[in-house]
């Protein structure tokens, strides 16, 4: 029985973690502030063993958000995963921390786990914080890279919409969508990086930077496409660029996550048609 402590259990991330780890502990900010340090180790010292890992889903991951404040995106992104990797240290067991191909800038396009990070943005920034923070620390501490997270909404109310929801909403009020054709990334479905954790954590390798993506790399305009085709929506995509919508924070033109460590995970188009097939059932 494996009984990892998951911090940030009401995301989408957070709840597929609990389908692959029933007897996890599962918190969330009703069980916890994690920011009051003092208070989460009281509480892990409480429940009378070790969690077999601590996995962290929390985050600040409102990515315009973090231009007006910094400070907060810090915190949480930054400042916070390095002390939880200090703590998991001190307890003797693995910690996995989620940060985001957002850490580079999207001028090579495509990049390793070993590439050079340079963040555009405060968000970015932060998320790159917490990278360097985590592996400072030492310990058996593993930073998994991912991007364009999509799956079921989290039960917390903090919880955002994936894309794959937001374009189903929009496609019940509009027959045509304008989708941005020049921002490019990785695609990852939650219940598959959910499944690579798991694997990650039973074998054990070395601590450091893995990226754990679903195959194959899409514009938003190609995944908006694609959700309509598999949900058979007829809704006409028109591709646009993206200063078609302003936004506050710079984003990468291309941050695509190349996996050279981990095993592979299947394509995002056969990973979106087993959501959306799911999805239609409940």
């Amino acid at each position: 029985m494996q009984r990892p402590l998951i911090l940030g259990a009401k995301g989408t991330l957070g709840g597929q973690l609990l389908n692959v780890y029933p007897h996890a502990t599962a918190w969330d900010r009703e069980e916890v502030n994690v920011l009051d340090f003092g208070s989460l180790r009281a509480r892990v010292g409480e429940l009378g063993f070790i969690p077999d890992a601590v996995i962290n889903c929390v985050a600040f991951n409102d990515v315009d958000g973090a231009e007006d404040h910094p400070e907060r995106a810090m915190a949480l992104n930054g400042d916070f995963p390095g002390a939880l990797a200090a703590y998991a240290r001190e307890l003797g067991t693995p910690l996995v921390h989620y940060s985001s191909n957002y850490v580079f800038d999207g001028v090579r396009g495509e990049y390793a786990e070993d590439d050079l990070p340079s963040p555009l943005s405060a968000y970015g920034c932060s998320k790159r914080r917490g990278e360097e923070a985590i592996l400072s620390a030492g310990g058996q501490a593993y930073v998994v890279r991912t991007a364009v997270i999509f799956g079921p909404k989290g039960v917390s109310d903090l919880s955002k919409k994936s894309f794959v929801d937001l374009m189903l909403d929009l496609s019940a009020k509009r027959d045509t969508i304008q989708a941005v054709s020049d921002e490019i990334n990785s695609v990852t479905y939650a219940g598959d990086l959910a499944k690579a954790t798991r694997d990650l954590l039973a074998g054990r390798p070395e601590p450091g930077i893995y990226h754990a993506v679903n195959g194959g790399v899409a514009s938003w305009f190609d995944f908006a496409r694609e959700i309509f085709r598999i949900a058979g929506r007829p809704v006409k995509v028109v591709p646009v660029p993206s200063t078609q919508f302003p936004r506050k924070a710079a984003r990468p033109p291309k941050a695509v996550l190349l996996n050279t460590k981990l095993p592979p995970l299947r394509d995002w188009k056969s990973a979106l048609a087993d959501f959306l097939g799911a999805s239609r059932l409940t």
